[in-house]
């Protein structure tokens, strides 16, 4: 009995020893790819909202992924995190990227508590594309964000005139949580740890497809869900 117990607890060491290694040699930049499919599969997987993401997904141009955005507030607020964005050629269905970028956000007034919050936004036109592109911009003054449709399709309300659509879900609670005040800025360094250069988040969507392993099975979810 000793015996078999003794070789369960060696391979769970053995087990949890392996993911750690595996862990290890992802990159910074292919950690955050890596959860961003996360977020990715979760997003799709939501029976609320399965069907419509599905379809928008197909129509869009780039996509912003958000992994997770930590929200603490007690009167006055603070949001921050890091997330990717990844750019489509409509012609070809090339996608480039990813590019790097943070986002902060100071706030007052009725909000409490500390919340989790994974986001993803949907780039449907030039529009949308081209802030991605420069960065260094506020959501809400800059441009506007709208809620994605639900269901299990996209209905014929759905206009289409909004440049970006937003899908989140949040772990914890917290009241007021919104992302207009945004300030979206470049992560310099981590588009310079991945790429090995100084690279600008306009040069990496325009030029730079996506070759990266990691990054490739990102498109390929991508793929599967829009069909």
């Amino acid at each position: 009995m000793k015996k078999i117990i003794f070789m369960f607890i060696l391979v769970i060491f053995f087990a949890v020893s392996m993911a750690s290694f595996v862990y290890a040699q992802l990159t910074v930049g292919e950690t955050k790819i890596e959860r961003s499919m996360a977020v990715l599969e979760e997003m799709a997987s939501r029976k609320d909202q399965a069907g419509a993401f599905s379809q928008l997904l197909a129509r869009a141009e780039g996509i912003v992924i958000y992994p997770k955005l930590v929200n603490i507030g007690w009167g006055i607020g603070i949001m921050f995190g890091d997330g990717i964005v990844l750019r489509k050629d409509r012609n070809t269905g090339q996608w480039y990227g990813p590019a790097f970028i943070e986002l902060k956000t100071g706030s007052v007034g009725l909000q409490a508590g500390i919340q989790q919050v994974s986001v993803v936004l949907l780039l449907m036109d030039e529009k949308g594309l081209n802030v991605f592109k420069r960065t260094d911009f506020e959501i809400g003054a800059d441009i506007s964000v709208a809620p994605g449709p639900l269901g299990d399709s996209l209905q014929s309300t759905v206009d289409f005139n909004d440049s970006i659509y937003s899908y989140s879900y949040s772990k914890g609670i917290y009241a007021g949580f919104t992302l207009s005040g945004s300030v979206i800025r470049a992560d310099k360094k981590a588009n310079r740890n991945f790429y090995g250069e100084s690279i600008t988040g306009e040069e990496i969507m325009n030029n730079n497809k996506v070759n990266n392993e990691l990054a490739l099975g990102l498109v390929r979810l991508i793929r599967e869900i829009s069909q």
